[in-house]
């Protein structure tokens, strides 16, 4: 798709149509992104109804994934979640959700008007663990939902067993979605953890989270016996915009040609870098490095020492221009890639070395010292999250727990902005 945009580009066709930039870079125009921003002219395809060079395009992730029938997404993994729900569900249907999930699945199930019973994942330190499989199965013995969604792998890198909880869905004849925003990557190399690609109805995927695409794109893959592809089609088109970005649809495709009939081998130098980096990482004396089942995330834990996440977030961003994915009260999450340098992990790995020196170990204190009990047992007019990740931490209608409050406090404690409050 990149070629044929340049090729455009290159030839003498005059631009008598939108966008407005005429693939001119005046205004202050980005010149390079400019002269392959397009719209749906003759010979240029449709993304709703592919027969051209994004049918070939499309037809490369079906490849490269094993899918029925994949999508792309140009207004990122939040569209395919939405579209996902509508697909499966109806009005005021039933949907078993995983409490973890990103905020658009709730505001799928706000829309939808839908009844939503929670799985709770169990929790280490404010991190959630993955879905167990017997979790589904005592639920969907006792209810009939339209579907089923879970998260995985979560944000800090843990997957859940995918085989097994599809196995007891489809037993039920009840379909799973798995917002796979962060495990594009999966297939890729035997050394990262299964994707839900293979077993799961329907998987929505980023391609600018942890692989080298655009933000902003994504893909939804649909590999289902149990749902229409046609509601797939039909909610894509409402929930996704009617004037996709030739520039996001180009930036996936050349994501994909780069991957396509790669052996493992391209994966080998940034394997090296994680397996050296965590060799380092066990010389550290008060921060930690905690367990993520993903090779891609790295979860420093501040437990227990005279610092928090936030504090040390702001030291690698000040201190050694280190800017990481984001800061919980009591971890710090940096996401590594194919595309990260040796010099990259060396940075981080030096910076953790010289600040775990200059902290110390601190005694555990679970008090807070926010004292907001008045709002024990009311109820949540709105959603209660930090962002990054979006998971909320109380939802519309819930009530306000100890637990809850509990976790409220420990944010606003560390520094983090709580929003909804």
């Amino acid at each position: 798709m990149y070629k044929e945009l340049i090729e455009l580009n290159n030839s003498d066709e005059y631009p008598l149509h939108m966008p407005g930039h005429k693939r001119n870079a005046g205004f202050g125009q980005i010149e390079e992104v400019t002269r392959i921003d397009i719209t749906e002219i003759a010979g240029y395809d449709d993304l709703y109804h592919p027969d051209g060079i994004i049918k070939e395009a499309l037809d490369r992730v079906c490849r490269i994934y094993n899918t029925k029938q994949s999508f792309y997404l140009v207004n990122g993994s939040t569209v395919g979640i939405l579209t996902a729900i509508f697909a499966t569900t109806h009005d005021s249907g039933n949907i078993l959700v995983a409490r973890n999930c990103h905020k658009s699945v709730y505001h799928a199930i706000e829309i939808r008007n839908l009844n939503a019973d929670y799985i709770e994942p169990k929790q280490t330190d404010g991190i959630f663990s993955a879905i167990e499989s017997i979790q589904i199965s005592e639920c969907l013995s006792k209810k009939k939902y339209d579907a089923v969604i879970i998260t995985s792998p979560t944000y800090e890198g843990n997957v859940s067993d995918i085989k097994a909880i599809a196995k007891i869905c489809h037993k039920y004849e009840t379909p799973l979605i798995v917002d796979e925003a962060h495990g594009a990557h999966l297939i890729f190399s035997k050394r990262f953890p299964q994707s839900a690609v293979e077993y799961a109805d329907i998987v929505v995927q980023s391609t600018h989270k942890t692989l080298p695409a655009l933000t902003q794109t994504g893909l939804l893959h649909y590999n289902s016996d149990l749902i229409n592809k046609e509601r797939v089609e039909k909610y894509l088109q409402i929930f996704q915009t009617s004037s996709p970005s030739y520039v996001l649809m180009s930036s996936i495709d050349e994501c994909m040609k780069g991957l396509e009939n790669k052996d493992e081998g391209i994966w080998d130098n940034f394997f090296t870098n994680v397996d050296e980096f965590r060799i380092k990482m066990k010389g550290l004396k008060h921060l930690s490095l905690l367990h993520s089942d993903d090779p891609c995330k790295i979860v420093i834990s501040t437990k227990n020492t005279t610092i928090n996440g936030p504090i040390l977030h702001r030291k690698l961003l000040e201190k050694y221009h280190l800017q990481l994915e984001m800061a919980s009260a009591s971890y710090v999450l940096a996401i590594v890639t194919i595309n990260d340098r040796k010099e990259g992990f060396d940075r981080l790995a030096n910076a953790l070395i010289e600040i775990d020196s200059t902290i110390s170990t601190k005694k555990c204190n679970d008090d807070s010292g926010i004292n907001m009990n008045y709002l024990i047992n009311t109820k949540a007019k709105d959603y209660i999250y930090i962002y990054p990740p979006g998971i909320p931490i109380a939802v519309p209608g819930q009530t306000i727990d100890d637990n809850i409050l509990t976790t409220i406090c420990e944010y606003m404690e560390a520094g983090l902005m709580v929003r909804g409050l």
